[in-house]
């Protein structure tokens, strides 16, 4: 028996003929909609990144300025600790001397957007990848990285400036480690990533280095960011 061709539809009959270009009609619509969701959200999650790395340059470059927005955006804030998180931490930029702004590593945002495809899509949380990787070792990945190696993460933010914030004022975290990350002279390159993430909607991640060496092939193509205007 002599089947007809999948490629040939008009050999198929009419009323078939018909349903399939229904069917395709409606995948055609399908994939224009799925399109239209997507690159939105990639140029939001790309964007997020390159402002969180901003703010970060604006607070390490101009402390005293960023203690008012800190202030300003904070107010009625309660948290795990209570008020006096707050006014410690613009305490602490009131007394923190300038840092140069961190310059970006197109190798070092690799490594961050490794951990983001690694954990959003199972809404997974902390700095050790599925296979177990630290974030020195996914820098790696992308190059060599020099003097001291860190990372910060944060979930939910949609906002760079709170997203910043809140890893300074670093509520309910011993040590203020996110806050000493950003604020270290240790580190003079950074990259960020961010994306989607399955539990809390969205996560950004930012690597930190003292220096950076791209592997051959991957150069870093962007330079410092600006700080971000006041």
């Amino acid at each position: 028996m002599d089947l007809p061709s999948p490629w040939h539809w008009g050999n198929i009959g009419s009323s078939r003929q018909g349903w399939h270009r229904a069917c395709f009609i409606e995948i055609v619509k399908l994939l224009a909609l799925l399109f239209a969701i997507a690159i939105p959200n990639a140029a939001f999650a790309g964007n997020l990144a390159d402002e969180v790395l901003a703010e970060i340059n604006l607070a390490r470059t101009a402390p005293q300025q960023y203690a008012q927005i800190v202030a300003s955006r904070t107010v009625g804030y309660r948290g795990v600790e209570g008020e006096g998180v707050v006014r410690e931490a613009i305490r602490f930029l009131e007394k923190q001397r300038p840092l140069p702004a961190l310059a970006i590593s197109e190798g070092i945002r690799n490594s961050a957007l490794t951990h983001v495809l690694d954990m959003g899509p199972v809404g997974g949380r902390g700095h050790k990848g599925s296979n177990g990787s630290q974030p020195w070792d996914r820098m790696a990945r992308f190059g060599q990285w020099v003097g001291h190696a860190g990372e910060n993460i944060d979930y939910g933010q949609r906002d760079a400036r709170a997203f910043v914030g809140r890893l300074i004022v670093d509520d309910g975290v011993r040590g203020r480690g996110h806050r000493k990350n950003i604020f270290s002279r240790n580190y003079r390159v950074a990259g960020a990533a961010s994306g989607f993430h399955a539990t809390y909607g969205g996560m950004c991640v930012i690597d930190f280095a003292g220096g950076f060496v791209e592997t051959p092939g991957r150069v870093a193509s962007r330079t410092a960011l600006p700080a971000a205007p006041l």
